[in-house]
């Protein structure tokens, strides 16, 4: 079993803060070797040369904020052909208003982290990789253990878990992270758009699009919002 994680962190308070992971099973293998696989058939498009959003996918792989349409269209489809799931945390920040956005991140990493090692208690490895960036440099020394031990006050000190092996890695050697990056992206509008039910809007449309594969979204201030068996749809 292996997790990719990714937040939304980008110090602009009207946003929802989000930390997420993507649940790959015995093919992930094969699923990162498809997204490479994408990514060489697109960035070999001479048509978006020259254009900067275009650089920056060649440079640093699928993102969902600055990917062009020509790009993510066809991972879109991708992901629609794709099995995995999804669990997310997030906060709009009402509940933690002396907090730090990194405190925030930190917090939300142990808390969905102890949640999946619980949940995958049994599995002989917990491996999770989280998208390389400066904040999280000094945040995951100090996450496996964390983990850990939320997860054992929670589960009970006896209870057989895993050891969770949580490493930082680019997203060009690692492209299957750029899923929970889209995913996040979606809810994220979804929710910006006071979780609207009205199918006219993209944000609505979007997050149906991944709901099937949501099995968790958790709100400090609101609770369960969806999860695999209490859908909203």
């Amino acid at each position: 079993m292996k997790l990719f994680m990714d937040e939304s962190g980008n110090g602009n308070a009207s946003q929802p803060l989000i930390v997420g992971a993507v649940e790959l099973g015995d093919d992930a293998e094969d699923i990162e070797e498809r997204i490479q696989d994408l990514y060489k058939r697109l960035v070999a498009r001479r048509s978006l040369t020259g254009f900067g959003s275009f650089e920056d996918f060649r440079k640093d792989g699928f993102h969902s904020s600055n990917d062009p349409t020509e790009i993510s269209v066809p991972f879109r489809e991708l992901m629609r052909t794709t099995f995995f799931r999804a669990y997310m945390v997030v906060t709009d920040r009402t509940s933690f208003p002396r907090n730090a956005e990194s405190e925030l991140i930190e917090f939300m990493y142990v808390k969905l982290l102890s949640d999946l090692l619980i949940r995958h208690r049994h599995e002989p490895e917990f491996l999770c990789y989280i998208e390389q960036s400066e904040e999280m440099a000094s945040i995951i020394r100090r996450l496996p253990d964390a983990v850990a031990r939320r997860a054992r006050k929670k589960a009970g000190r006896d209870a057989s878990l895993p050891r969770p092996n949580i490493s930082m890695v680019a997203k060009r050697d690692y492209m299957s992270t750029a899923i929970i990056d889209y995913v996040m992206a979606d809810v994220s509008r979804w929710l910006q758009k006071d979780r609207t039910k009205n199918p006219k809007d993209y944000a609505y449309r979007a997050f149906r699009e991944i709901e099937p594969s949501v099995s968790m979204l958790y709100s400090f201030e609101l609770g369960r919002i969806s999860s695999r068996k209490d859908p909203l749809h």
